[in-house]
């Protein structure tokens, strides 16, 4: 009997381990700008457990703190969690070819907001575990650089005689200025809802000085079968993710196709 109660004990605490111990995947300390006029710092990181999975639960996790170059705590609000499904793609610049993942794919997340100035420097995350660990990583936060909106009203959708989607919008003017200062990217993505949920994500990553991006038809496909409620924004960021401008959503309240505007 004594025995038989180990072995559940034992079973018991190796199931906690699975789901709690945990490690920062990665992490970014940021400036989010966003077209309707709001602006934060963030803080935002991924936690994967032992067997390289996402984090499923919030509960995982029972303390965040976020410490600066001089070793200071920072002030934040209360973390976040978010949990999707996600299709990712990428353009290929040097070889001209776009390149999709075709399978959902489960992602998570923790974000907070940091109620200070951020001032250039290392920053080191310290997140406990339920489980009483504590994992650690670090990022440097370069500097603080305004970027531009794209403008929502220049953005179009098309669809082709293949049924693929072509999304294209004006890339700013002073895009051209800043990227001969830093290294920038776009990230053009939607943000999937059903039932007033965010359900599922898809992302690419293309060059800030493209003005368009194209989605094939079995994508296109994917992304309608999951919702009924689809945003389109376009972020301009910086490579070292330190710095993002969200544009304004395009919003579809059906499925995501060519529609008069």
């Amino acid at each position: 009997m004594k025995k038989i109660l180990l072995f559940v004990v034992c079973i018991s605490l190796i199931a906690a381990f699975k789901v709690y111990s945990a490690e920062i995947a990665w992490m970014y300390v940021q400036h989010r700008a966003y077209g309707e006029g709001k602006s934060v710092n963030r803080l935002g990181f991924g936690l994967i457990d032992n067997q390289l999975r996402y984090i499923e639960s919030d509960s995982a996790i029972s303390e965040v703190k976020l410490f600066n170059s001089q070793g200071k705590e920072m002030k934040m609000a209360p973390h976040r969690f978010g949990k999707v499904s996600e299709i990712f793609g990428s353009y290929d610049s040097k070889n001209s070819q776009w390149r999709y993942s075709k399978k959902w794919q489960f992602d998570s997340w923790f974000h907070l907001d940091i109620l200070e100035e951020l001032l250039p420097g290392k920053y080191r995350l310290s997140v406990k575990t339920a489980d009483g660990k504590t994992t650690e990583r670090e990022y440097v936060f370069r500097s603080r650089i305004e970027l531009p909106f794209v403008d929502q009203r220049s953005m179009r959708i098309q669809k082709d005689l293949h049924g693929n989607l072509i999304w294209t919008w004006d890339v700013p003017k002073d895009m051209g200025f800043i990227a001969l200062q830093t290294k920038t990217r776009a990230r053009a993505a939607i943000e999937i809802y059903k039932n007033d949920e965010n359900v599922a994500y898809f992302s690419i990553i293309l060059p800030s000085h493209m003005g368009y991006a194209f989605i094939p038809g079995e994508v296109a496909q994917l992304i309608n079968e999951k919702g009924d409620r689809f945003e389109l924004k376009i972020s301009l960021e910086t490579r070292d993710k330190n710095n993002r401008a969200y544009s304004k959503p395009y919003i579809f309240n059906e499925e995501l196709k060519v529609v008069s505007r």
